[in-house]
């Protein structure tokens, strides 16, 4: 993984729009406001006009939900016997959580390829 004078590579990208910054310069946030992607950055001046993921960010969400959230929940639900009822309202609570946590990081990750693959056309 090379990168080349003023382009990222694709791990940097990624980690990049794991912590909601600019996936060109790393320095300013990607979004304006919870999931709203700014126009461009204010510190490099990178577009982001053409990097919206549509519907792809809350799919992806779900499906890491599902993974990270099912397992642990399930395995309570085994072992807690009669007392399996009284895990429901905790376990919303964290899958809630869980999402509210993931769905930024998503779509912050897919933004920000988005827009190295509109760069590298």
């Amino acid at each position: 993984m090379s990168t080349e004078a003023g382009r990222a590579g694709v791990l940097p990208t990624i980690w990049r729009g794991v912590r909601l910054r600019c996936p060109a310069c790393g320095q300013r946030t990607l979004f304006r406001a919870y999931l709203k992607l700014s126009q461009s950055c204010a510190a490099c001046g990178a577009d982001f006009s053409r990097s919206e993921t549509a519907d792809v960010a809350p799919y992806v969400t779900i499906m890491l939900m599902g993974l990270i959230g099912m397992p642990p929940i399930l395995a309570l639900a085994l072992n807690a016997g009669a007392y399996a009822e009284m895990l429901l309202w905790p376990a919303l609570a964290c899958a809630a959580g869980l999402a509210l946590v993931l769905l930024p990081r998503v779509k912050g990750v897919l933004a920000a390829l988005l827009w190295r693959a509109r760069r590298e056309m």
